[in-house]
């Protein structure tokens, strides 16, 4: 049987199942709960700066994220992994925090999830020659050049916003229960199995409907960004050893790098309530946005364009630490 009629077969099989979902009068609609992510905590402080760590940052930010979009959406449930300085879950390592985070926004039913980080950039070395030396004995010995490094802070700054990337999509489908986008449906449906391929197939359907709408959300945030005169670093796709709640949340996700806390202004304005209220401006900003495209609305700001790839060029001098290896299973 060639892929074609396989094809053919599983999307005849998927339309009585989409048909109910579709005229089912607990199908779910919009963003009605979102969780809230605020990175590290506890022992895991995450990147640390000159005068405080990512931890608080992340805290200080996504507690202020969660209130300044009840006030604007009531009707908007806030679901946080953490509102205190510990590893969510009170769990004893950052690899069973990060697991829990995923568990919990699974468990909530949520619509969106919003993780908010904090960027660090390593110091560049630099490597001048300090003099010479003599090395060896007799005929063999010789004068060679000694050299010493010495470490300037990295000037990479800016914001980033990332999503999990799309050929690495195996945790975020087997994430995806149909319960979870449309309620309880009809009693009268039978629901498939979750190894059956018509389930399959629903689950390939969803993840690559989340990944729009992920992307579209990221680059409404960096457009924001933009729009506030922060440097945006761009929208960058990332894998699960990278970043592991992007991938094992049944939801569409985003992750936000508010800024460099290696960069001295940028720590300074991160810890600022001037810059973490102008973060928070942006993002609920985008999220404004990203409600009216998803309900087919005009936007309240007159939406917000794309950034341009242009200008978001990457900072040479950047290190891109979470792409390091032995990060697993990462943010």
């Amino acid at each position: 049987m060639t892929r074609r009629i396989i094809g053919i077969l599983v999307c005849v099989a998927l339309l009585p199942l989409a048909f109910a979902f579709k005229n089912s009068p607990t199908q779910r609609k919009g963003v009605k709960t979102i969780v809230i992510d605020p990175g590290h905590g506890g022992k895991d402080q995450g990147a640390k700066g000159a005068i405080t760590t990512e931890a608080k940052i992340c805290l200080a930010v996504g507690l202020k994220l969660g209130k300044a979009i009840e006030e604007k959406y009531p009707d908007i449930k806030i679901l946080y992994t953490r509102t205190t300085d510990i590893i969510p879950g009170n769990k004893p390592d950052k690899n069973q925090g990060l697991r829990y985070r995923a568990e919990f926004a699974n468990q909530s039913g949520g619509d969106l999830f919003i993780a908010i980080h904090v960027n660090a950039a390593r110091k560049i070395a630099h490597r001048v020659p300090s003099g010479y030396k003599y090395v060896g004995k007799g005929k063999k010995r010789r004068k060679v050049r000694t050299y010493r490094t010495y470490y300037t802070p990295n000037p990479a700054k800016g914001t980033e916003t990332y999503i999990w990337a799309a050929d690495e999509s195996g945790h975020k489908t087997d994430m995806i229960k149909p319960e979870d986008e449309f309620g309880e449906t009809d009693s009268t449906i039978t629901m498939p199995e979750i190894n059956d391929p018509v389930m399959k197939a629903f689950q390939l359907l969803y993840a690559k409907k989340y990944f729009e709408n992920s992307l579209q959300f990221a680059n409404m945030i960096e457009a924001e960004f933009i729009k506030s005169g922060r440097t945006s670093r761009g929208v960058k796709q990332r894998n699960d050893v990278g970043i592991w709640v992007l991938h094992a949340t049944g939801m569409p996700s985003v992750l936000v790098e508010t800024g460099f806390i290696s960069n001295k202004e940028e720590e300074a304005y991160l810890n600022s309530e001037k810059g973490q209220d102008e973060i928070v401006e942006s993002i609920v900003n985008a999220l404004t946005n990203y409600i009216a495209a998803r309900e087919k609305a005009p936007a309240s700001n007159n939406g917000s364009k794309s950034p341009d790839a242009k200008s978001a060029k990457a900072d040479p001098a950047y290190i891109d630490r979470k792409s390091l290896a032995g990060q697993n299973p990462g943010k």
